[in-house]
């Protein structure tokens, strides 16, 4: 098995772990949409009211989210190396919207009948639970490009279903959810997406946003990770850039790329094209939030799950997600996450062979204390952590974008 694959089915792995009775029923997503978070539902997941405030207390005020199948998980921090406890602050009301789609999930085509919503539930506690201290979060369910399909024929089909899932769930949202509570007029809304989610908010995006100046008025920003989002991907839509502190921060544009350990080769997945003229975006979160050139190297705010976050036990601390976090250190620490600001750097390199162009962000310093011994041989790069490599970035650059949006709108 090559590395790309074998990677393929790591990213793919584990669906079939999970309880049966932790699943939404997948047959009718070509008819309606179906969500794994959306605000104000009965028991939301991410446990945020139709204004995007705490629907359920927390013990002892902190807020928390929920697994479908019932256990709660803290989004605090614990700081390393000092082992402080850092608090996660409960949303109240945030003014603007995340829509988000997961990774790769499904392993064998189970999601034609059902999707392990615990599972999911892993991954989006692993990338996108900590952006809900500023924005109402939006998780479609759709069915996606199984191992399966990619290893046995049928792939591009399983991608255009999954696409049309989130374009339908897009438009729903959209039309109804995106209209403020109170004000009735739309709101912002940042997208967040990653791999296979990545892709499927590309194609949505060149169809429902990108050609529309009315809909593009109220993007923040689209923050589509391992996706492969390239310079060509979108007409209207360019990389968010700043290459100064005093210039204003971008919004309306795309952060985007793939992350490596040590440089891509030929042999991985992301980072590549071959078309002229064209190559794959990289965007780093970190220098754009210092206002320097993606090509300087800048300190990472890293995030990592832990097991608690998992909802793993201690013979799978990775839960649901063993065999996509092989390689990857999970803490059993006392809170959500694993708070390492001083751990990693990052910056973005491109390298171009005749019409041959890679780029991609290169993680140096500390890795050891993300990944395990031979984590890059296992899969290709960091992909599977691309979100929490710059975890903290992220959150800030969201916040920031979204505070310049608003403030030009007042």
């Amino acid at each position: 098995m090559t590395p790309a694959v074998l990677s393929l089915a790591l990213l793919s792995g584990a669906a079939t772990t999970l309880p049966a009775a932790s699943a939404v029923a997948t047959k009718h997503i070509a008819e309606q949409p179906a969500w794994l978070c959306k605000p104000g539902i009965p028991r939301n997941p991410c446990n945020q009211d139709l204004a995007g405030s705490p629907q359920r207390p927390g013990p002892g005020g902190a807020f928390t989210m929920r697994y479908p199948s019932g256990q709660s998980v803290t989004l605090d921090a614990q700081r390393v190396p000092s082992d402080r406890k850092e608090r996660f602050a409960a949303p109240h009301r945030p003014p603007v919207d995340c829509f988000y789609a997961y990774p790769t999930v499904d392993m064998l085509g189970q999601n034609a009948f059902r999707v392990p919503e615990d599972h999911v539930m892993a991954v989006l506690m692993a990338q996108a639970a900590r952006f809900s201290a500023n924005c109402r979060i939006f998780a479609p369910v759709y069915r996606q490009a199984t191992f399966a399909e990619h290893m046995l024929g049928g792939k591009e089909a399983a991608l255009a279903r999954g696409q049309a899932d989130i374009t339908r769930a897009w438009q729903h949202y959209w039309q109804h959810d995106n209209l403020d509570p109170v004000t009735h007029r739309h709101r912002g809304v940042v997208i967040l997406g990653h791999s296979q989610g990545a892709t499927a908010l590309t194609a949505m995006m060149r169809r429902e946003i990108d050609p529309k100046p009315a809909v593009r008025r109220h993007l923040i920003s689209a923050v589509l990770l391992g996706g492969d989002v390239t310079t060509a991907s979108f007409r209207h839509l360019p990389a968010c850039a700043r290459n100064s502190r005093r210039a204003p921060m971008p919004t309306g544009c795309v952060v985007a790329y793939s992350s490596y350990a040590k440089a891509p080769t030929r042999k991985d997945m992301f980072g590549h094209t071959n078309a002229p003229d064209t190559h794959v975006l990289c965007v780093n979160p970190a220098a754009l939030l210092n206002g320097v050139p993606n090509q300087r190297r800048q300190r990472l705010d890293t995030y990592m799950p832990t097991r608690r976050a998992l909802n793993g036990n201690p013979l799978a601390p990775k839960g649901s997600l063993g065999l996509i976090l092989t390689g990857y250190q999970v803490s059993d620490a006392d809170a959500g996450y694993v708070h390492r600001p001083s751990a990693l750097d990052g910056q973005c390199r491109l390298n171009k062979t005749g019409h041959s162009t890679t780029s991609w962000l290169q993680v140096s310093g500390d890795t050891a204390a993300v990944t395990e011994p031979g984590a890059h041989s296992i899969l290709s790069g960091l992909h599977v952590i691309d979100f929490n490599v710059a975890q903290g970035d992220l959150t800030r650059l969201v916040r920031a974008q979204s505070n310049a949006w608003l403030a030009s709108r007042a």
